[in-house]
C-alpha cells in the first residue's frame, strides 16, 4: 500500500540510503543463523549431497564440460543416448551459463548452491527494505519489516530446492506495483524493471516466471488503463515484447520444442495448496499445531509465520480503524488483486482440500484446460504470491494504523520479529542446510578405468519417479548421483539421471532396445555395465563372455578382453 505522503514528510536520515544494504546483511545473517557457514564452501559437495540439490549439482557438473549447443544448456552426457538441459535438471540456467566460461579455472568439485542461497537471502532483505520504503519513512520499521520478509517460512521452506529460493523476484514486482509514478517516463522506467525481472525469472525457473509474468501483466494493465501513463498502442507493444521474449527464451533454453512429457502418474492438482495453508505451520512452528493436509500438499506450503499472524491478530482487534483504508487500497490496486487471486486459484487447483478433506472437485469443468495446466503439476507453489502480498498488506496497515504513534508500530513489528525468531525451529536445530555426504564411489578400481571406456550404463536405466516397467529396479535412490559423478570425473556418459521432464516414448524405446541387446548378448566393449541385483543372471551366462565383479556394493561387468580396469574387476569378482 502506498503512503507517499508520509514518506515525503519523513525526517532525513543519513542511514536511510544504507537501508537496502542493511536489509541484505539481515538476509545473510538469518541464513547463517539457521544453516551455519558450512554451506558457503563452493568446493564442498557434501554440503549439498542429498535430495534435489544433488540433481542440480550433477546437471551443472556435466554441463560445465559440455560443448555449447542448442538448446542452450544442452547436456549430452546425462540420460545418454538421449540428452537433457540445465533447465530440466533445475541447475539454474543463468548461473550455469555465467560460470561455464570460467570452468577451466574452477576446481573439479565446485557447486554454486551455497553462494546462490547467500544471494537469494541477501536480495530478499534488499527487496524487503525497498518494499518497506513505500510504507514507512522510519529506517527501524523498514528493517523490522524486511526481517519478516527474510524470515518468511515459505522462503526457508524451499531450502531443498535452491533454484526456487529466488522469492526476491516476487517482492520486486510488488515493489513496482507500490511505486508512485508521476509521468510516462517513470512508467517506462518501471516497464524496464518488469522486463528485467521477467527475463531473470525465465532463466531461473518456469514456476517463478509464471508468478512474475502474471504480476508484470497486472502492472502493465495498471499503467495503461488505470494510471493512463502508457497508451493502448504502447501497452500492446510492451505486451508483445514480454510474450515474445518469454517465448524466445523458452525455445532457446529447451523448455519447449524438445519433446519432454510429464510422468503419467503425476497429475495437476496433486501437489496443490490446502485452503488453510496460510495458518498451517506443517511442523514449522513450536507454538502452533499442524493441520492435516493431502499427500502432495507440502508443495503448497504457505504459512505466514507466527510473527505475521500476531500482527494480523492485533489488526483484527482494531478492525474498524483500518478497514476503510484497506478497501480504498484494494480498489486502487484491483489489477494486482486480480492477479494474486488467479495465482491463488491455481495454487488451490481443481481439487479443493480443507484440512486434508476433498470438499470440491472441478476436474470435469476444467478438463479442457488440463493440457495447459499439466506442466505446472506442483501448482501449490503459486501460493507464495498471496503469502507475500498479505505480508505486505499487514505491514502496511500496522505502520499506517499507528502512524501517529510510531513507537507503538515499531514495538509491534519488533515483537513480531522476536516471536518469529523464537518460533523458528531451525534457530535451535541449525540443520536446514546440512546436506548429506556426496555419494562418491570409493573403490580403488575406479581409478583404473581405461580411456577406452566411454559409457556407464545402468541396467535397467534409473529414471527418478517413473513407473515404466522397463526401468523397474532395486538400485538405491542416489545411484544416479554416484555413477553420474563417476561419468563426470572420467569424461564418460551415463544413461541415468534425475530430470524434471523427459521424452517418455523415446526413453521407453531406448530402454527396450537396451533390454533387447542384453537378451541377445550384444555388449559394447567401451561400456561399463552396472547391473541390478535381479538382473544378474543375464550377465552371468558363460556365452556372454563378460568380466564381472563387485565394487562399492554394485555388480559391475565389462565386455573388454583386456585393460587395467578389467584386471581390477577380475580381482573383485563376486563369489
Amino acid at each position: 500500500m502506498e503512503s507517499s505522503a508520509v514518506i515525503e514528510d519523513a525526517p532525513s536520515s543519513r542511514w536511510s540510503a544504507w537501508g537496502p544494504w542493511l536489509g541484505a546483511a539481515l538476509g545473510i545473517a538469518w541464513m547463517l543463523v539457521v544453516g551455519g557457514a558450512r554451506v558457503l564452501d563452493p568446493t564442498s559437495l557434501d554440503s549439498v549431497g542429498g535430495g534435489d540439490h544433488a540433481q542440480h549439482v550433477l546437471g551443472w557438473l556435466h554441463f560445465r564440460n559440455a560443448p555449447w549447443g542448442f538448446p542452450l544448456g544442452h547436456i549430452p552426457t546425462l540420460n545418454h543416448p538421449l540428452t537433457t538441459t540445465v533447465g530440466f535438471t533445475d541447475s539454474n540456467p543463468w548461473v550455469s551459463f555465467a560460470l561455464k566460461p570460467f570452468s577451466g579455472w574452477l576446481p573439479q568439485d565446485f557447486q554454486f548452491i551455497g553462494p546462490w542461497f547467500v544471494l537469494c537471502f541477501a536480495l530478499q532483505g534488499w527487496m524487503g527494505v525497498k518494499l518497506m520504503e513505500r510504507l514507512t519513512p522510519r529506517l527501524s520499521q523498514r528493517l523490522l519489516g524486511a526481517a519478516l520478509f527474510v524470515m518468511a517460512p515459505v522462503l526457508l521452506g524451499r531450502h531443498g530446492h535452491d533454484t526456487l529460493c529466488a522469492h526476491w523476484l516476487i517482492l520486486g514486482l510488488l515493489w513496482l506495483h507500490l511505486r508512485p509514478r508521476a509521468d510516462a517516463r517513470a512508467a517506462r522506467r518501471d516497464v524496464a524493471w518488469a522486463f528485467a525481472f521477467v527475463v531473470l525469472a525465465a532463466g531461473i525457473h518456469p514456476y517463478l516466471l509464471v508468478m512474475v509474468l502474471t504480476l508484470a501483466l497486472a502492472l502493465l494493465y495498471t499503467l495503461v488503463r488505470r494510471e493512463r501513463l502508457l497508451t493502448w498502442r504502447g501497452g500492446a507493444g510492451v505486451l508483445a515484447g514480454l510474450l515474445g521474449v518469454v517465448g524466445a527464451l523458452f525455445v532457446l533454453l529447451g523448455y519447449v520444442g524438445q519433446g519432454p512429457s510429464l510422468a503419467a502418474d503425476l497429475s495437476f492438482g496433486h501437489f496443490s495448496a490446502n485452503v488453510l495453508t496460510l495458518v498451517d505451520p506443517m511442523g514449522w512452528s513450536r507454538l502452533l499445531p499442524s493441520i492435516p493436509v493431502g499427500a502432495g500438499q507440502y508443495e503448497g506450503f504457505g504459512y505466514l509465520g507466527t510473527g505475521t499472524l500476531l500482527l494480523a491478530g492485533v489488526l483484527l482487534w482494531k478492525r474498524a480503524d483500518w478497514w476503510p483504508r484497506a478497501k480504498a487500497e484494494w480498489k486502487a490496486r484491483r489489477p494486482l488483486g486480480v492477479a494474486v487471486l488467479l495465482l491463488t486459484l491455481l495454487a488451490i487447483s481443481t481439487v479443493v482440500q480443507v484440512a486434508g478433506w476433498k470438499v470440491l472437485s472441478l476436474r470435469g469443468l476444467t478438463k479442457a484446460l488440463l493440457p495447459v495446466l499439466a506442466p505446472f503439476r506442483a501448482s501449490g507453489r503459486f501460493i507464495w504470491v498471496l503469502d507475500y502480498t498479505l505480508l505486505t498488506g499487514v505491514l502496511a496497515l500496522v505502520v499506517w494504523r499507528w502512524r501517529q504513534q510510531p513507537r507503538t508500530a515499531t514495538g509491534l513489528l519488533l515483537a513480531a520479529v522476536v516471536l518469529q525468531f523464537l518460533d523458528t525451529g531451525d534457530v535451535w536445530w541449525r540443520g536446514r542446510f546440512g546436506g548429506e555426504p556426496w555419494p562418491r564411489l570409493r573403490a580403488a578400481a575406479w581409478e583404473e578405468l581405461d580411456p577406452s571406456y566411454r559409457h556407464v550404463v545402468l541396467y535397467p536405466p534409473f529414471v527418478m519417479a517413473w513407473a515404466e516397467p522397463c526401468v523397474a529396479n532395486t538400485f538405491p535412490q542416489n545411484v544416479y548421483v554416484s555413477f553420474g559423478d563417476l561419468a563426470y570425473r572420467k569424461g564418460m556418459t551415463t544413461n541415468s539421471a534425475y530430470v524434471a521432464r523427459f521424452d517418455a516414448p523415446r526413453m521407453k524405446a531406448v530402454c527396450e532396445a537396451l533390454r533387447e541387446d542384453v537378451r541377445n548378448g550384444r555388449f559394447a566393449e567401451d561400456t561399463v555395465y552396472v547391473v541390478d541385483e535381479k538382473e544378474r543372471a543375464a550377465f552371468q551366462r558363460p556365452e556372454a563372455g563378460l568380466t564381472c565383479g563387485v565394487l562399492d556394493g554394485y555388480y559391475v561387468c565389462v565386455a573388454a578382453k583386456e585393460g587395467r580396469f578389467r584386471e581390477a574387476l577380475r580381482s573383485a569378482a563376486a563369489p
